[in-house]
């Protein structure tokens, strides 16, 4: 009897001990930073440094300008163009010389950035279209230009897209999927029909990070706490869903090989991966929003960690 009591509480014991001493383990690896990581960074950014850069910035902010390759006697659709990156490109295709009635931005929603509601941005069409409908994708991109223009070759920047944080289940994958999927096909198709001959779209570095395998035995490194992000995995055939970290991810692998898989002499396409979060207007979700709000709900304050390495 008492041989049976020991075994149930040294069960239980376990039971209990065993999930603490896993997520203090956890929480170990969460505050180090990785040896193999750390022999790839370069100086760390201490606050000294931080506000020395930041005045140096605000004394003599960087001005791209002067590197913007010279105006081209085209017409350019972007979709996403009231967002982050396609209101950036837009602007860069006005500062560079490009008139803006040869311009058209297609986008679900009006712009929230005021450098697009200003000057000759102002000026540059706009054709609200939810691109999750061929139907109205078509009629966007087909709605006539000015005739002393309409001649001039067509490019497309594909930036329009949907992140929804944290969404990995296959149960939430649908609206990701319309979006990121189907739209890419329908605005793939609408550029074909209106004489587009090229198109570039906004990937993400993202496609090739795994989800991380904490459950190991104790002594072994989870399996890919550490990645190094790359376009090896455009080579090798598609991953299973669960093999990608996000919806998102998933949804960009696909659409990244149905871009590529268009591309032919009349029809050049091709994708960009950005390698990192994507921020720097009051407006943009990794970091303006949120210093933008006097009130951010979270269950894990006040950590907040945004690393690149």
């Amino acid at each position: 009897m008492a041989s049976t009591l020991i075994l149930v509480l040294l069960g239980l014991g376990v039971f209990f001990v065993a999930p603490i001493l896993y997520l203090r383990r956890i929480n170990r690896l969460l505050k180090e930073t990785p040896h193999q990581v750390g022999q790839l960074r370069g100086k760390p950014w201490t606050p000294d440094l931080l506000r020395q850069t930041y005045e140096a910035l605000e004394k003599s902010p960087i001005n791209f300008d002067r590197l913007l390759p010279p105006k081209l006697d085209r017409r350019y659709i972007v979709t996403g163009g009231n967002g982050l990156v396609g209101g950036y490109i837009v602007l860069q295709l006005l500062a560079r010389g490009t008139p803006p009635k040869c311009i058209r931005i297609v986008d679900v929603r009006e712009t929230e950035r005021d450098d697009l509601r200003q000057g000759l941005a102002a000026q540059v069409d706009f054709v609200q279209t939810d691109i999750t409908s061929k139907a109205a994708v078509g009629d966007a991109f087909s709605k006539p230009w000015d005739p002393k223009i309409a001649s001039l070759p067509l490019t497309v920047f594909h930036t329009a897209a949907i992140i929804v944080p944290g969404a990995r289940s296959k149960y939430l994958y649908k609206f990701t999927e319309a979006v990121n999927v189907q739209g890419t096909k329908n605005v793939l198709a609408a550029s074909r029909a209106v004489g587009a001959d090229i198109f570039s779209s906004t990937s993400s570095a993202s496609i090739s990070i795994r989800p991380v395998e904490a459950f190991v035995a104790p002594w072994a490194e989870p399996k890919h706490y550490w990645q190094v992000m790359d376009t090896q995995d455009f080579d090798k055939p598609l991953r299973q869903h669960e093999e990608y970290f996000t919806n998102y991810a998933f949804s960009k692998a696909i659409a990244e090989r149905l871009v590529c898989a268009e591309n032919e002499p009349s029809f050049r396409t091709g994708c960009i991966r950005p390698g990192n979060g994507i921020y720097g207007h009051p407006s943009d979700n990794p970091i303006g929003n949120l210093l933008a709000r006097d009130v951010n709900q979270t269950q894990v304050s006040p950590i907040f960690i945004y690393r690149y390495l």
